[in-house]
């Protein structure tokens, strides 16, 4: 489910590339980045988080996507319509009545069918746009260009007269804009020139602020002029189809320091006051959020072919130290690309130990000390708990796992039918596999009986009565792994996949998988579900959107990998023909 979700996240993300951007044409990262011309002008230098579409996908990408994205689109919009024309348990609570539910949804089903792969045409929204998510202090503000602000007007107007109500509008400047919201916040639409401004900001926000929200004043000095994400993006090559960062410092700061402007009014509207945070807990919390002080994402190739995609937990440089030591070889991890999925994990347990330990050490040494962090300092003592026990040498010996899930036959989720066969292998990588082998000597006479060497030759298995729908069993083991394999004909695969190189330098997590396959099967199991409570027409969408993912994508893969950087998340979506 957790995967499930963070690739539907990664799509999502991918749509406003898609959606908008400065040209067809390929142009340099760091040009768009630092241009004084456009949408990063107004992002302001010390930014807490930005992601940037500034460059349009090719225009063969766009024409391969289209008649999936569009379906895609209107699906999302079923599914969103669903959830809100159904009323919550909380109903009351959650302040809309059902005559506001009803105008919502009207505006979700007109978007819908507007949305295309080319953008929003009608909206004056298309490959030439370009566009930005920003924050001005912690305030959300969305901005994309409009080669049509008449256009754009005209479906605004047409979108108020499908829900059968206006937005209240205001001026400042001389500018027009209109709102939304209650007496405590509003949401606010703006076109300013030839750029659409979508914010979130407290109601009766002074104008000085409102200002620098629309980008009528421009910000002391703009990320474009100080270069940041253009650094961000060239240390991690990251594309301007899409790049963007999250400031973990500067969101805690926020909440430590005294502010001004408009994050003083933010805090206020949420009776937030920093006054009430003891000294020790201000230097405290600046020092965890030092722990991953940023965090990035962005687009590295996006071609016909395939999107490549990075994700990067940045580490404190000693953390990102400790954790490069965490992994070890696998044969296979991370460089196995066959079958329906392959997924495995590395660790080096000793490493790992001694990661914890030394963890440990600095919370003894160090003690943190503001009430709000008792908990964690009281898991100080549950930890040298655990390094306490005594733990058996076979556990330590341990190095990761892989399991490779070949093939599956015969099931049929509508009919409620479980496999007829199951083609898959396993692989344990360990420094002492005949230790392991005695201990499972130990619980079966068979395995006892097996007389298994360090080979890498396939032995059978007896198996279990009880599971039908493995026909056979093969093991076999080499001087630094055992490996198992179900199915027939699966053992010929046991000795390459013993012999298999490990990518190097080892992830700590490696997954691939057909994702045609996998999303059909996903899709069937939500199909299936008729008691899971979920909203009939919200599983019906997700359903959809699994069958519509399996025909866009043929193959997903990702890593997670420990660099001198911290976490490090490559990810890669290959298109189908």
């Amino acid at each position: 489910m957790h995967y499930r979700l963070t690739k539907l996240f990664r799509l999502a993300c991918l749509l406003p590339t898609l959606l908008v951007a400065c040209s067809d044409s390929p142009s340099d990262s760091r040009d768009l980045m630092t241009s004084g011309e456009g949408v990063l002008r107004y992002v302001p230098a010390d930014t807490a988080y930005v992601f940037a579409a500034l460059e349009s996908v090719p225009e063969e990408v766009r024409e391969k996507l289209a008649p999936h994205l569009n379906t895609l689109v209107r699906t999302y919009a079923d599914m969103l319509r669903a959830v809100v024309v159904h009323p919550p348990e909380d109903a009351e609570e959650s302040g809309l009545d059902d005559e506001t539910r009803e105008r919502i949804a009207a505006i979700i089903d007109e978007l819908g069918g507007m949305i295309t792969a080319d953008g929003i045409p009608e909206a004056g929204i298309g490959p030439e746009s370009d566009a930005a998510i920003y924050g001005v202090g912690l305030l959300p503000v969305m901005r994309v260009t409009l080669p049509d602000r008449e256009l754009f007007e005209a479906f605004v107007e047409k979108l108020e007269n499908r829900a059968g109500a206006k937005m209240s509008t205001a001026s400042i400047d001389g500018h027009e804009y209109r709102y939304a919201g209650n007496d405590e916040a509003h949401v606010i639409v703006a076109t300013i020139g030839n750029q659409l401004v979508i914010t979130g900001a407290p109601a009766g926000l002074p104008e000085a602020q409102l200002k620098s929200l629309l980008g009528l004043s421009l910000p002391a000095e703009s990320i474009a002029e100080s270069g940041a994400l253009a650094a961000v993006s060239e240390k991690y090559r990251l594309s301007s189809f899409g790049a963007g960062f999250i400031d973990v410092e500067r969101i805690a700061a926020t909440f430590i320091d005294e502010q001004s402007g408009v994050n003083s009014e933010l805090l206020a509207l949420m009776d937030y006051d920093a006054a009430d945070l003891s000294d020790v807990c201000k230097t405290e919390i600046r020092s965890l959020a030092g722990i991953a002080p940023r965090i990035v994402s962005g687009y590295t190739e996006v071609t016909p072919e395939h999107f490549k995609s990075i994700s990067v937990v940045e580490l404190r440089s000693d953390l990102a130290a400790g954790v490069q030591t965490l992994t070890a070889a696998v044969p296979g991890l991370g460089t196995e690309r066959g079958g329906l999925i392959a997924l495995g994990m590395s660790l080096n347990m000793i490493a790992a130990r001694d990661f914890y330990s030394a963890r440990l050490d600095a919370l003894e040494a160090d003690p943190y000390k503001c009430e709000l962090l008792e908990d964690l300092q009281a898991g100080v003592t549950n930890g040298r708990a655990v390094l306490e026990q005594p733990v058996p040498p076979t556990v330590y010996a341990f190095r990761g796992i892989l399991a490779v899930i070949d093939d599956i036959k015969g099931m049929d989720i509508k009919k409620q039918q479980p496999p007829t066969d199951v083609n898959m292998r396993l692989l344990v990588a360990t420094d002492n596999p005949e230790a392991l082998v005695a201990m499972g000597a130990m619980f079966s006479p068979d395995v006892a009986s097996m007389d298994l060497q360090p080979d890498s030759k396939p032995v059978r298995l007896a198996v279990p009565a009880v599971a039908s729908m493995i026909e056979a069993a093969w093991v076999a083991m080499s001087d630094d792994a055992i490996a198992l394999s179900f199915g027939n004909g699966s053992e010929t695969r046991l000795e390459s996949m013993l012999g298999a190189a490990s990518k190097q330098p080892p992830p700590f997590m490696s997954m691939n998988m057909d994702a045609g396959r996998y999303y059909s099967l996903i899709g069937d199991v939500t199909a299936a579900s008729t008691d899971s409570g979920e909203i009939p027409e919200v599983a019906k969408a997700n359903a959809e959107i699994m069958t519509l993912m399996g025909q866009m994508f043929d193959r997903i893969s990702f890593d997670v990998e420990f660099t001198e950087n911290g976490i490090e998340i490559p990810s890669t979506m290959e298109l189908k023909d």
